[in-house]
C-alpha cells in the first residue's frame, strides 16, 4: 500500500483514538470508507481515512495540510460537518456547501467522491444494525443526493446507494 495512505490510516487511528463507531473501534468505519473509495484512487482512500478528523478531533487544517497537502486539507475541510447541535441544521449547512462544490476542482471532486462512499458505508452499516439510524438516512436521502450526485463523478456507488436505500426496510436491524 502507498506510503501516504498508510501514514493517513496510522495518523486517523491515532486522533481518533478509543472513538467508537457503533461497537467497533471508528477505525474500523474509515476502512470501511476508504475501501469503498479504492476504485477513485490512492487519494480518494486517504481523504477516506482523514474525513472525520477535524470534525472528531482536534486536528486543525493547517495541520492536514502541512502533512498531506492542500488538495487532501481541502477535501476534509469541504465534507467536515459545521459544529451544531441541532443535526436538520447541521446537515442544511454541509449540504448547501457540497451542493456549490465544482467537481472539476481536485478536492472538491475528492470530497463529493468521499462524501459519498461515507453515505454509502453509514447506510449499510445501518441497514444491518440500526433501524433508527436506517430510516433517518432514508430520510434524508433525497436532500443529499440533491447536494452530493455529480452525473458521471461516482455513479455505481449511487447505484448502490440508491438500490439500498428505496429497499423497503433494514435487513437485521433490531
Amino acid at each position: 500500500m502507498n506510503d501516504r495512505y498508510l501514514q493517513a490510516q496510522a495518523f486517523a487511528k491515532s486522533r481518533h483514538g478509543e472513538q467508537k463507531y457503533g461497537d467497533y473501534p471508528y477505525h474500523v468505519h474509515l476502512d470501511t470508507v476508504a475501501e469503498i473509495a479504492r476504485p477513485y484512487g490512492i487519494d480518494a482512500m486517504i481523504v477516506a481515512q482523514l474525513h472525520d478528523v477535524i470534525e472528531d478531533t482536534d486536528t486543525s487544517f493547517d495541520e492536514l495540510a502541512d502533512l498531506f497537502g492542500f488538495t487532501i486539507a481541502d477535501a476534509v475541510n469541504y465534507v467536515t460537518d459545521v459544529k451544531l447541535e441541532d443535526r436538520v441544521k447541521r446537515k442544511l449547512e454541509i449540504n448547501q456547501r457540497l451542493l456549490s462544490l465544482d467537481p472539476a476542482e481536485d478536492a472538491a471532486r475528492l470530497a463529493l467522491i468521499v462524501k459519498t462512499c461515507d453515505r454509502l458505508a453509514n447506510v449499510q452499516s445501518s441497514s444491518n444494525n440500526s433501524r433508527r439510524h436506517f430510516l433517518m438516512y432514508q430520510a434524508e436521502h433525497d436532500a443529499f443526493k440533491h447536494a452530493v450526485y455529480r452525473a458521471g463523478l461516482c455513479d455505481p456507488l449511487w447505484q448502490q446507494l440508491d438500490a439500498l436505500i428505496h429497499s423497503k426496510d433494514c435487513v437485521n436491524c433490531a
